[in-house]
Formats: C-alpha cells, sequence, structure tokens
C-alpha cells in the first residue's frame, strides 16, 4: 500500500496525538542552516505539519510537500494563517519546485517512504549550491518500554510488521558529509494520548479492522504495566543529521 494510502484514515489521529520532536533539536536546525526571513524551506514528506510548524515563524518561504490529501488537510488547517506556508500536491522524488530554489531541506519521520535513488536526484536538483539537508528521527531510549512496544506489534494483533528501513545517512548526503546529534526528550501521555498517538502510526490497526478490538486491549496491558498515577512517561531521543548533500 502506498504512503498517501496508509495514512489516508490517520491524518487527525497524527495531527492530534503525534508525539514531536525535541525543541533542542529544532532549535539545532535554526541556527546551524542560519535560517532568515529571505530563506526558502521544503519539508519533504511534512504529513501534518508536525515539523513545518517550526519553521513558518523563520523563513520567508516553507513548501510543505506531502502526498495524502488527508494529511495535507491538517497541515492546512492548523497552518495555512501562517504567509509563508505553501502546501503541495507532491512526492519526494516529484516536488514540482524549481531548480535550485531551496536553501535547505527538512525530512522528519518520513524517509522510509521516500524511492530513494530518485529522492536524492530531487533533493539535488531542487537545493541551491550552498543548500543544507536536514534530517530528523527519534526513538525511545528505555529498553524495557521498546521490548514491550515490540511485543505489542505482531501479526496477531492486527499490525503490519513489513520492514520499512530506509538507507543509510550517509546515502542522502553523498560525498557531502553531515554533523548527527542526539538531543534527549520525554513525553507524558494519559491514555487516550497514548493510544491515539499508537493508532496514528502505518503499521497500527484502523478501528474497523478485525483485530482493533485484539490491539487495544493488549495497547492497554501495555499502558497499565508502566503508567504511573494514570500517566506514562516515555523516554525519546531525538536525532538530527546536518549537512550540504552532493
Amino acid at each position: 500500500m502506498a504512503s498517501a494510502d496508509r495514512f489516508s484514515s490517520k491524518a487527525e489521529k497524527y495531527a492530534k496525538y503525534r508525539w514531536g520532536y525535541a525543541p533542542e533539536a529544532i532549535r539545532y536546525v535554526l541556527e546551524t542552516a542560519e535560517l532568515s526571513e529571505r530563506s526558502v524551506v521544503a519539508d519533504i514528506g511534512s504529513g501534518t505539519g508536525i515539523l513545518t510548524k517550526h519553521f513558518v515563524d523563520t523563513a520567508g518561504e516553507v513548501h510543505a510537500v506531502e502526498p495524502s490529501p488527508g494529511m495535507r488537510r491538517m497541515a492546512e488547517r492548523d497552518l495555512a494563517e501562517h504567509p509563508s506556508f505553501h502546501s503541495i500536491d507532491g512526492r519526494s522524488h516529484a516536488t514540482t519546485l524549481a531548480d535550485r530554489s531551496v536553501d535547505l531541506i527538512i525530512v522528519g519521520q518520513a524517509a522510509h517512504w521516500f524511492d530513494a535513488e530518485p529522492t536524492r536526484d530531487e533533493f539535488l536538483r531542487i537545493l541551491n549550491p550552498s543548500g543544507w539537508l536536514a534530517i530528523l528521527g527519534y526513538r525511545g531510549t528505555d529498553e524495557d518500554l521498546n521490548a514491550a512496544w515490540k511485543a505489542l506489534r505482531t501479526e496477531d494483533n492486527g499490525c503490519d510488521v513489513s520492514d520499512m528501513s530506509s538507507p543509510p545517512l550517509s546515502f542522502w548526503f553523498g560525498h557531502g558529509g553531515f554533523d548527527e546529534h542526539g538531543f534527549a526528550h520525554a513525553t507524558r501521555q494519559s491514555w487516550e494520548q497514548f493510544l491515539g498517538g499508537i493508532c496514528s502510526a502505518s503499521w497500527a490497526p484502523d478501528d474497523d479492522h478485525p483485530l482493533y478490538p485484539r490491539f487495544e486491549r493488549a495497547a492497554r496491558d501495555f499502558f497499565d504495566r508502566f503508567a504511573r498515577d494514570g500517566r506514562l512517561v516515555v523516554s525519546m531521543e531525538t536525532r538530527v543529521a546536518v549537512g550540504h548533500p552532493q
């Protein structure tokens, strides 16, 4: 199933419950790329605008490139009031942006959906010669939680367990090199927020899936096992790679 189709039923949950990136990671990208009101940013695989929203008040133009109509509508709902925001019906390898028109490309939790070779060609086409690429992702740092998370994501619970790996970071930067840093943060979630967040994942079953009740019971067991006073604290790390791709 194409990524645009996978997220058609998850856009509202994604916009409402999906956890974000460490604020320090966002600041690191803004400062490294030295963004100003003259800068042009392209958020590739922008989804509901979770990453886009951090750039619309600094850059002169922010192009949010997203193939899913449902995800784009959420971003447009939340960000349309910003003059710098531009919503684009496009894909990572077909952004519709002009040659050498972009100062910074940002990519959040989306690189594993990209058609790698043509996407890298597209990045090199739209970036200006001194342009930056920033790739952000996050992972849980509590190994007990990570093990329980893996046990939750099974076919028996209605989950998609197919591999969604992406090329190594060095592929995207080529001969340009990059710097990589990690920034610790945490989320503190109620049961509603926890369930909504995991249901926004592409691999999670929708609530009309025949195995969804089983999935929800397993999720509730997970939450009850690790939560304290009705809140689940998830320790995370946002990883950021920034460089000039060549």
